[in-house]
């Protein structure tokens, strides 16, 4: 790399990676059931008109802020309601989360180049790659967090100045309106525990600064919860003990994993960056003293989810900045040419492994020519990072090889969607059939909101479907979910045709029950779609 990049040589290469990312965001179709969640929600925003309270397949949903639905809505505005629309605020939340991490990184070091190198550690690892396309609240978060980060250290080692304080309680309150307190495990709880050692820490923002933080966190973090706990009694018991307290003591939500799960999850999530993230930590006593105290910002935080009931593989998304930052510590100061070498030598068989992913995985058969291609270009990227492994491009062309990788990850999951968890071609056949939305969709004994979002209409779920409903009343939500089988036959009794999505291999099950002969629509490995019609001269029910 050259001693200094110019500013406009910046910006292009910024926006040039803000349009890799974009690239595939619409070709995989959205995923159950995290990304369906986000999609649907925002669907009913802009359906009804009701963008105060979020309404999940009918029923109001408070399990986060709206800040996320929002931003997904912006893109249907924008776009239409597809996958490119749902993701494209969170790409660009992505894109400012690199830039912020990048001016995080000037502020830690001396030169431009090592700043680059943690910027592009930080966007080419494969956590954020992920998370980046994908429609949810942690690509938002990562990016409130690292500008609120920013913030912090602006006021710590670069200007002292109001304005940082203010920024910081905006950025804040932003992070609190994407996800609730957990903006605070990454900056609020490290930068005071940090005080206890670190003198720079002991005296951030004077009194008077510190109200304007609070004041410019209140104003954009409360209001929604305050309106909203009006309108709906109980919901700010329902905020701080069911979606706080019990999401960390208990496994209500059923995501327990154990203790060491992160333990794991970043090292697999981090590499091969991973290797020179931990041989700089052996090189711990030559740190410069600043370096050292940001480790708190990944301890703290990591501490906590560890020991949480509750645990999501991207819940500690937003320290991967501070180790990208703590990596290129770590090659700015060791050659580390065999780690190169060997991380290299690790991911060799990625090409290969393309080339014969149409042989070995069926979905995928009919894209042999495609993954051959693929195959040549990631050996090739590889092969160029090898010659540069004595030099600073070697991070480039490495990031470049995890940039290409994944956006085949995300083509490919597209193409083998229906074996997977996306369910956007099962729609499209049915919409296929229908395309004035008629008919009726039930999805029997089953709960997948991306159906509602792809046919743009409420999808019947039941029974047997369990759902939070104690902020309505059950009539206005009662039609989409059957209670039971005697309200399931009520319902079908009424409609001549419709479509019906049950695990496969059990329609014969449900055609024998519920009097109906169904002929297939869309038939995949878990769940297949059947256009169903009623016979009332079957037997009645027991």
């Amino acid at each position: 790399m050259p001693k200094k990049i110019s500013n406009r040589l910046l910006l292009l290469l910024f926006a040039g990676y803000i349009l890799l990312l974009l690239l595939p965001a619409g070709t995989m179709p959205l995923m159950e059931s995290t990304e369906a969640r986000y999609a649907e929600i925002a669907r009913e925003m802009v359906v009804t008109g009701n963008y105060l309270e979020p309404y999940y397949n009918g029923i109001k949903h408070f399990h986060k802020p709206p800040l996320t639905y929002w931003s997904v809505a912006a893109g249907y505005k924008l776009f239409g309601m597809n996958d490119f629309g749902a993701r494209f605020f969170g790409v660009l939340a992505a894109g400012l989360a690199v830039f912020f991490l990048y001016r995080i990184a000037r502020l830690f070091f001396e030169k431009q180049i090592p700043a680059l190198i943690a910027a592009t550690i930080f966007g080419s690892s494969l956590m954020f790659l992920t998370v980046s396309r994908l429609a949810s609240t942690e690509i938002y978060l990562t990016c409130f967090t690292l500008a609120a980060q920013y913030s912090l250290f602006r006021q710590l080692y670069d200007r002292r100045h109001w304005s940082n304080a203010l920024l910081y309680g905006l950025f804040l309150g932003l992070g609190f309106f994407t996800k609730g307190p957990i903006i605070l495990l990454f900056t609020l709880l490290p930068a005071l525990l940090a005080k206890l050692w670190d003198p720079e820490h002991r005296k951030i923002f004077s009194w008077k600064e510190t109200a304007l933080a609070v004041a410019a966190f209140a104003l954009v973090a409360l209001p929604w919860y305050l309106l909203v706990a009006v309108e709906n009694p109980g919901l700010l018991y329902y905020f701080l003990k069911v979606q706080t307290v019990d999401r960390v003591v208990t496994n209500r939500f059923h995501r327990y994993q154990p203790p060491w799960y992160f333990l794991y999850i970043f090292p697999a999530t981090f590499f091969p960056y991973i290797l020179f993230f931990l041989r700089g930590l052996g090189n711990w006593r030559s740190l410069a003293p600043r370096l050292k105290t940001s480790l708190i910002y990944i301890v703290a935080p990591l501490l906590v989810f560890s020991l949480a009931k509750g645990k999501h593989a991207t819940y500690v998304l937003p320290f991967y900045g501070m180790a990208a930052i703590l990596t290129a510590a770590a090659v700015e100061q060791l050659s580390m040419s065999r780690l190169r070498a060997l991380a290299i030598l690790i991911l060799a068989p990625v090409a290969p492994a393309l080339a014969a992913a149409g042989w070995f995985y069926p979905p995928l058969a009919g894209q042999k020519p495609w993954l051959l291609a693929a195959a040549l270009v990631a050996g090739g990227l590889l092969v160029m990072t090898w010659r540069q492994r004595t030099t600073d491009r070697y991070w480039g062309w490495l990031a470049g090889f995890l940039l290409f990788f994944s956006s085949v990850g995300i083509w490919g999951v597209g193409i083998a969607a229906p074996q997977m968890r996306g369910y956007e071609q099962m729609a499209t056949a049915m919409n296929r059939i229908d395309p004035q939305r008629k008919l009726d969709l039930l999805v029997y004994r089953n709960f997948l909101p991306s159906l509602s979002f792809y046919r743009n209409k409420l999808a019947v779920s039941g029974p047997g479907v369990v759902r939070e409903t104690q902020f309505q009343t059950e009539a206005s939500y009662r039609p989409w979910y059957p209670a039971d089988e005697a309200a399931l036959k009520a319902f079908l009794a009424g409609r001549k045709r419709l479509f019906v999505v049950v695990n496969s291999g059990t329609i014969d099950t449900f055609t024998g029950t519920y009097a109906t002969r169904c002929e297939p629509v869309f038939l995949q490995r878990k769940k297949s779609a059947y256009l169903c019609r009623t016979t009332p001269e079957a037997p009645a029910a027991d």
